[in-house]
């Protein structure tokens, strides 16, 4: 059977996404007012301020809403530099801390999809592990956020510098690159 496409019309949905939390109220009133099919906005273990709003609005009006910044810019993984995780991490099937992360933000019931952004395939694989096993009921969220609340450095970590020990000039230089086509 062949696959029909459909071409969007002009009466299509539209898109509002940000990552700091200061333009979430302009974000609410977009959810409220607007005719969107999915809103962007940042959330993590470390950043939840969209769960006030944000998150409560778009499940409302049937919206979409796609989670950027889970690892906060890689800041995530510099805090729990050389911890293993939590024991209790297995009962959610983690392997590693992307999985914890990744886990507790797609476990939200409003969330849709979470965009980890990486350049590394490693990563990747690594990041596909957080869509096995089990996702966090309520009870396990509350317990990862306690868990990470213990870490020194948590309470500030949104305050601190992106890519902690990295630098990128304005474009991602991949390793052994490949001509596509």
């Amino acid at each position: 059977m062949k696959q029909q496409f459909r071409i969007p019309s002009a009466s299509a949905r539209g898109e509002v996404n940000h990552h700091e939390p200061v333009y979430f109220a302009p974000m609410e009133r977009w959810i409220e007012n607007g005719d969107l099919d999915f809103v962007q906005v940042r959330y993590s273990i470390a950043q939840r301020a969209a769960e006030e709003r944000i998150l409560p609005a778009a499940a409302k009006r049937g919206i979409a809403v796609l989670a950027n910044m889970p690892f906060e810019k890689a800041r995530l993984f510099e805090l729990v530099k050389g911890r293993p995780l939590p024991d209790f991490a297995r009962e959610i099937d983690c392997e590693n801390w992307a999985q914890f992360f990744l886990k507790y933000a797609i476990s939200h019931p409003a969330i849709t999809c979470a965009i980890p952004a990486t350049t590394n395939p490693n990563h990747v694989a690594e990041n596909m592990g957080a869509m096995r096993g089990e996702l966090p009921d309520r009870a396990m969220r509350d317990r990862m956020v306690k868990h990470m609340e213990s870490i020194p450095g948590f309470d500030k970590l949104t305050q601190t510098s992106w890519y902690p020990g990295k630098q990128f000039a304005g474009l991602v230089r991949l390793p052994n690159p490949r001509p596509i086509g």
